[in-house]
């Protein structure tokens, strides 16, 4: 059979904002025959690679990934609905979410499999050389096959290209196996890259570490994790130069930062070629640049009310100075850095120039009123997101062509492992060190420490590290995996402050009458601005269902249960 391989013009990004990657005209075919000739070629098939694993927008993205949980809402209609219909459990096995996810994921695998059985093929590629690009190889294809572990549960185990008749015969392999065959790709990979220095952006030793780690949180498995995340400290740190060490790190100020351990570069467009992002275009309201934002994701109250108070306290913690009639005085500066509030200040662009002003949600017109833009379609939770907005001046009128690199991985969430690997093994007898963890993060966001006298026993301090968690790594795509992971996301975030069932819930709403046309929902006594109802069955949305469309080509895939 005769297999054709697409290249791509590769910018690492979407060539518009309303376009897949994956979807773009290919520029040239040719035949495996006559394409495995030189490193060059092998390189750029790699570089492919990293570009459909790391989407930084769209679906498999973290900002998407965001959007699945009870961190985020997901406004925008149009193709990004699938996302939303995976988020509130209203998603089914025909549905284009899970299609999407087993497809992309395997696409991917199948490339990895590409360069394993052609790369001998080429012609003066150094074993050096050659060792790095399979290293690499193998941390991607471990991490897409790790997001498909995590999703579906037992998938089919492949490691060879398959042709088409090959593809529909295959079966599931049990979660173990393909754990088993995850960590021994990253132990090779590991292995390779410990003497390699890499270029930022490609994955090195650290990278494929940390994805181990990764992994091993996922599936719980602390005690293998915890020397892990000892063995990563010895090279990594937080970020703490400037006024704004928590802030620079995602507004582009803090790019080669040694707390960062691997992340998705962008460079401004040049010469007609795409090469930045468009976060911007996601996150702002309209109005804020012209007529070409979305919206399409915001901020929740259950995010917002889980920030502590400038004193360490969190809101509901025993002596906090929270106040209802001024929810956003006196927070965690980390609050401030990762959420526009109602009140707070909000910058945008009037067709010549960055302006300022106040966010108002809640104006007589139940519009955003941006001064010379009236904002129509607002925030659906009152806030925006501050974190990953691009506030340079061009990232401000060109909202589709943000620098700020993207973080997949970097050594908060290393420590924060840490943490929950310490209260998991150890209980209470770990209080000392996972609280001056937890006190190395306030510290570094020059925020209040935390009240030791209220974490006593191992309960106590798990739901601690939880909500450290949340709000450390709010918008980096990992809560929808830790609400999966601990087995919460049943909870309702009225009751409980957090989960994927029930209302979930916005802004504070004013008493004058401004707006009450919006539905509410009472929170804590509080009147909160209503988002929408969310389900989640934990028979059935612990894992999501494999695409009919599969098991419609390959009877042996089995469905999970109760889809």
């Amino acid at each position: 059979m005769k297999i054709v391989i697409y290249l791509y013009v590769f910018t690492g990004v979407l060539l518009s904002s309303c376009e897949k990657f994956l979807d773009a005209e290919p520029t040239t075919s040719v035949t495996q025959d006559n394409y495995w000739r030189t490193q060059s070629d092998v390189s750029n098939f790699v570089t492919d690679i990293y570009a459909t694993t790391f989407p930084v927008v769209y679906e498999g993205s973290i900002f998407f990934d965001e959007m699945m949980s009870d961190n985020a809402f997901l406004v925008w209609s149009g193709w990004y609905t699938n996302i939303r219909l995976l988020a509130n459990g209203t998603q089914d096995a025909s549905g284009t979410a899970p299609y999407n996810i087993w497809t992309r994921h395997y696409a991917n695998i199948r490339k990895c499999y590409s360069v394993y059985e052609n790369i001998d093929k080429v012609e003066g590629i150094s074993a050096i050389d050659k060792e790095t690009l399979l290293a690499e190889v193998e941390f991607l294809e471990a991490y897409n096959y790790h997001r498909l572990v995590f999703f579906f549960d037992k998938v089919p185990l492949i490691t060879k290209t398959l042709t088409d008749q090959e593809s529909k015969t295959v079966t599931q392999s049990d979660r173990e196996t393909v754990l088993n065959h995850i960590l021994d790709r990253l132990n090779l990979s590991i292995e390779r890259l410990s003497d390699k220095t890499q270029p930022k952006g490609r994955a090195d030793w650290g990278s494929a570490l940390a994805l181990k780690a990764r992994v091993l949180l996922l599936e719980n498995r602390f005690e293998e994790l915890l020397p892990i995340t000892q063995e990563l400290s010895a090279k990594y740190s937080l970020n703490m130069a400037g006024d704004r060490p928590y802030e620079d790190l995602f507004s582009g100020m803090a790019e080669n930062s040694n707390e960062i351990i691997f992340s998705i570069i962008r460079r401004a467009s040049s010469g007609g070629v795409a090469e930045g992002h468009f976060a911007n275009q996601i996150f702002f309201l309209k109005g804020m640049s012209g007529g070409d934002a979305l919206r399409a994701c915001t901020p929740t109250g259950s995010l917002v009310d889980a920030y502590p108070m400038a004193d360490g306290r969190l809101i509901r913690e025993n002596g906090s100075s929270y106040y209802p009639a001024t929810p956003y005085l006196n927070r965690d500066p980390r609050l401030y850095q990762t959420v526009i509030y109602p009140t707070g200040n909000i910058k945008y662009w009037d067709g010549s120039s960055i302006q300022s002003t106040l966010y108002d949600p809640e104006d007589s017109s139940t519009q955003i009123k941006l001064q010379q833009y009236d904002a129509p379609e607002p925030s659906s939770s009152g806030y925006m997101w501050n974190k990953y907005v691009d506030w340079s001046p061009h990232a401000m009128v060109q909202i589709t062509d943000c620098t700020n690199d993207i973080i997949i991985m970097r050594y908060a969430d290393i420590l924060l492992m840490r943490a929950e690997a310490l209260v998991e093994l150890n209980g209470s007898g770990s209080k000392s060190e996972v609280i001056d963890i937890i006190d190395q993060l306030r510290n570094r966001a020059k925020g209040g420490l935390v009240h030791r006298e209220n974490y006593n026993t191992q309960g106590e301090l798990l739901d601690l590290v939880r909500n450290e968690r949340r709000i450390e790594l709010a918008n980096e795509g990992l809560r929808y995996f830790d609400l999966i992971r601990w087995r919460i996301a049943e909870k309702s975030p009225i009751t409980e402050g957090y989960g994927l069932r029930g209302d979930l819930y916005g802004a504070r709403m004013r008493k004058d009458g401004v707006g009450r046309s919006d539905r509410t929902v009472a929170v804590q006594g509080q009147e909160r601005r209503w988002i929408e109802e969310r389900f989640f069955n934990p028979a059935k949305h612990y894992l999501q269902p494999i695409p009919q469309k599969e098991i419609d080509l390959n009877p042996n895939l089995v469905q999970n249960p109760n889809w």
